[in-house]
């Protein structure tokens, strides 16, 4: 090789080595330059709520009316309250009703109002951090007075005996525990449906409300991974003023 290709050569790997830097310090300086950038906040928009309406609860009743009903077990009253119980949530959920549409009943429990306003505790006692009030209505003893509950018990065996004025003694049975007017269907509620359903008027009154249980149409993993159940509640204060006087009185 001659002098002056040796010269070349050197020249040519010298550039490369410059060109290989300079693509590095290019990548280094871009990594920095995209590591500088301010992080993208996601706004968070209704559709990403799990409540489909956020300006109500996941799953809720409403009154639809109040009106002559079917009594569907001996002893009912013929005036019934009519709900509507809707899915607000992206998951189904599932009840137990009896009956079909137009005479539809759901498995409910008719239990004894908490000794507090509107039947929803206030947790006292309960240690929560600012922000966290609206959380306390979790702390609900319904069934705390275990002699009310045996009383309406007592209540129902007196009147499947036909004993007379049965009426007075006390709060009624839901339509659970075999108590209910037939057999127990599975319903499922997909998201953004509902249920026309009735319930006795006797089922709430002003010192006892009915609770509904559901849970979301999710396959149970195993034992140890049962989904969770709730309950939709109902008390005397949600009826319409309009209906909570006068007659409409269980």
């Amino acid at each position: 090789m001659g002098y002056e290709a040796g010269v070349q050569q050197g020249r040519g790997l010298a550039a490369m080595k410059l060109i290989g830097s300079i693509a590095i310090l290019t990548v280094v300086s871009l990594a920095f330059t995209l590591d500088a950038r301010p992080q993208e906040t996601r706004t968070v928009s209704q559709d990403d709520d799990f409540a489909l309406d956020a300006s109500k609860s996941y799953v809720y009743l409403q009154v639809d009316h109040l009106g002559p009903r079917k009594p569907l077990t001996e002893g009912e009253p013929s005036v019934g309250l009519w709900l509507r119980l809707r899915n607000n949530c992206r998951i189904p959920i599932v009840i137990a009703t009896f009956g079909a549409a137009g005479e539809l009943a759901v498995v409910d429990e008719v239990v004894p109002d908490p000794p507090s306003p509107k039947g929803d505790a206030a947790g006292s006692g309960v240690v929560y951090q600012t922000g966290e009030e609206g959380l306390t209505d979790i702390f609900r003893w319904p069934n705390m007075n275990e002699a009310e509950a045996r009383g309406a018990e007592d209540a129902l065996k007196l009147r499947q005996r036909g004993a007379p004025n049965y009426h007075d003694l006390g709060r009624p049975h839901g339509y659970n525990d075999g108590y209910g007017p037939g057999v127990e269907t599975l319903k499922v509620i997909p998201p953004k449906g509902e249920v026309l359903f009735s319930v006795p008027m006797s089922h709430v009154s002003e010192t006892w409300h009915f609770e509904i249980p559901f849970r979301f149409a999710l396959k149970s993993v195993g034992s140890s991974q049962r989904p969770p159940y709730s309950y939709v509640a109902f008390f005397w204060d949600d009826i319409p003023q309009a209906y909570s006087t006068g007659s409409a009185k269980p």
